[in-house]
């Protein structure tokens, strides 16, 4: 049975699809907020949850144990900045032969990966060059 489609889900799915990089549930709310949604932060985390659940989003937790929403459900790659702490999906070329290769050589199953690049984003370069 599947759950009813609210007009704050909607809300919420469309303000992480516009978004580039991924955002907890406060940076959403605050978000819809400055849009002018009549929101409840409980709501928020309400849907999220339920979004989640549907596979319409996904849930990541950061090294700093935060738990941010990500528009891409499929496997991906971050990239994560150790200045501002935004994390953004990156699109890198996977060759599935280096699992092959260390699962042969460790003798194990690799059953998927996951790959985080830390560095310095775009926004945080420019302020530190002051522009």
């Amino acid at each position: 049975m599947g759950t009813r489609n609210s007009v704050q889900r909607e809300w919420i799915y469309d303000y992480i699809q516009r978004q580039d990089a991924h955002l907890s549930a406060d940076e959403i709310y605050e978000g819809l907020l400055k849009e002018g949604k009549n929101i409840s932060l409980a709501t928020v985390y309400r849907n999220l949850s339920i979004l989640v659940d549907e596979y319409k989003i996904a849930s990541v937790m950061t090294d700093s144990k935060k738990q941010v929403y990500d528009k891409t459900c499929k496997p991906h790659d971050h990239f994560v900045c150790t200045k501002c702490h935004r994390m953004y999906d990156i699109d890198l070329p996977y060759d599935r032969s280096i699992e092959a290769k260390f699962a042969k050589q460790l003798d194990i199953s690799i059953e998927s990966h996951a790959l985080t690049l830390y560095g310095i984003c775009h926004d945080c370069h420019q302020e530190r060059r002051g522009k």
